[in-house]
C-alpha cells in the first residue's frame, strides 16, 4: 500500500513540474526542463537579449571592427615580433574597442558587458595577443577606475585610455598573490601629513606593464586607528613616477608574444592620495570585482577562439579526401565534430 502511494506522489509531482514547465514559468530552471525532455531555447539562445537599438548599434561595431581587423591585424607578424604593432592600437581606439564600455561623455561607447563581450570574441577569433591586450587594457586595466573612480578621477584619466593615448595595466599579481589576491605583499605608507603614500615591492606577470602609461596598483596600507592592522587599497600609479624600477618590460613567453608582460619594483615612489580608486582598504573588494569583469571578457575572447577553430575543422572535414570520400563521412570524424560544437556552445 505504501508504495502504491509513493507512486502516485511522484505522478502528482511530475504532472506538477510538467504544468509549471509548459506554462513557461522562469522559476522552472533550463537544467530542470532538460531533465523532463524539454529544451528551452529562448532561455539560452541568445540570453541575454539585447535591445534592438542595441543590437543595431553592436552589430554596426562589429562590422567596423571586422573590416579594420581585415585590414591592420596581421597575427603571423606579431608573434613573429613579439609585438602589438601601434597602428593595430590606434585602430582599436579609432574603432571604440579601447573604451567600449566608458561612458559616452568620456568618449567611450558606453556598451554594455553583453555588447563588450561580443567584440572581444570577434577579436579572439583572430588573434590571442590582440584579444589579451585588449582585455588587460579595458576589462581590468581601467575597470576600477570606471566602477570605483570618482568623477574628478574619471575625467582627469579616461578620455586619454578610451582614446589609445594611454594604456592602462592592472597590477595585482606577485611572487606570493596572484590568485591568491588577499596575499598582496606590496605596502603603502601614508605621509606624515597624510598627503601622499610611499609605495615599495615588486609585481609580476603583470600584461602591459611594459607599454602602459597607467597601473591600477593593489598595496597594504595600515587601518586607521588599528595599530599593526593592514588592508589593501588600489592605487593609480604611472610608471614615469620617480623610483619605479622596469625588471623585465617583456617576460618571454610560449604563447600570446604578442603581449608585454612585465615585472616591476616600486622603491619609495610617492603617490598622492587623490589616486587611491575606492574607499582606503577595501581594494580586495576592488580587485575582485574588477576580476569579475574581466574573466567574462577573457571567456568570451577564449569562445571566439574556439568557434573559429570549429570552424577550421568543419573545412577540413569538408576538403580532405581520403578512401575515395571526404573525412566529414566518417562517423567518428562526425562524431568529433558534434562534440566540439556541443563544447562550444557550452
Amino acid at each position: 500500500m505504501a508504495q502504491g502511494e509513493a507512486e502516485i506522489q511522484r505522478q502528482k509531482e511530475m504532472q506538477q513540474a510538467e504544468e509549471l514547465l509548459f506554462s513557461g514559468r522562469q522559476e522552472l530552471g533550463f537544467a530542470k526542463g532538460l531533465f523532463l525532455g524539454n529544451f528551452v531555447a529562448d532561455w539560452v539562445m541568445p540570453y541575454p537579449r539585447l535591445a534592438p537599438a542595441q543590437e543595431t548599434e553592436l552589430e554596426n561595431a562589429l562590422a567596423d571592427l571586422r573590416q579594420m581587423l581585415d585590414r591592420e591585424l596581421d597575427p603571423d607578424w606579431i608573434d613573429r615580433n613579439a609585438d602589438i604593432p601601434r597602428h593595430l592600437i590606434d585602430g582599436l581606439a579609432r574603432t571604440g574597442v579601447l573604451g567600449m564600455t566608458a561612458p559616452r561623455e568620456f568618449g567611450g561607447r558606453g556598451f554594455s558587458q553583453m555588447q563588450y563581450c561580443r567584440i572581444l570574441e570577434e577579436i579572439g577569433k583572430r588573434d590571442a595577443s590582440t584579444s589579451v591586450f585588449v582585455n588587460a587594457h579595458h576589462s581590468i586595466g581601467i575597470r576600477a577606475l570606471l566602477l570605483f573612480g570618482t568623477r574628478e578621477q574619471q575625467a582627469q584619466w579616461l578620455p586619454g585610455l578610451v582614446a589609445g593615448e594611454k594604456l592602462a595595466a592592472f597590477a595585482l599579481t606577485e611572487r606570493e598573490a596572484g590568485s591568491d589576491a588577499a596575499n598582496v605583499r606590496m605596502t603603502a605608507t601614508p605621509t606624515d601629513d597624510g598627503a601622499h603614500y610611499i609605495l615599495n615591492g615588486e609585481k609580476r606577470y603583470i600584461t602591459n606593464a611594459g607599454i602602459a602609461q597607467v597601473w591600477t596598483v593593489m598595496a597594504r596600507t595600515p587601518v586607521p586607528n588599528k595599530l599593526g592592522k593592514d588592508a589593501i587599497t588600489a592605487f593609480l600609479v604611472t610608471p614615469d613616477t620617480p623610483g619605479v624600477e622596469m625588471i623585465e618590460g617583456r617576460m618571454p613567453k610560449l604563447g600570446i608574444r604578442g603581449t608585454a608582460t612585465g615585472r616591476f619594483r616600486l622603491n619609495n615612489v610617492r603617490v598622492p592620495k587623490e589616486n587611491i580608486l575606492g574607499p582606503l582598504g577595501k581594494g580586495l573588494r576592488v580587485a575582485l570585482t574588477v576580476l569579475d569583469f574581466g574573466r567574462t571578457t577573457f571567456g568570451a575572447c577564449c569562445t571566439g577562439a574556439a568557434k573559429h577553430c570549429l570552424q577550421l575543422a568543419i573545412e577540413h572535414a569538408n576538403s580532405r579526401q581520403q578512401f575515395k570520400k571526404t573525412l566529414g563521412n566518417f562517423d567518428l570524424v562526425k562524431k568529433k565534430i558534434a562534440r566540439m560544437a556541443a563544447d562550444v556552445y557550452a
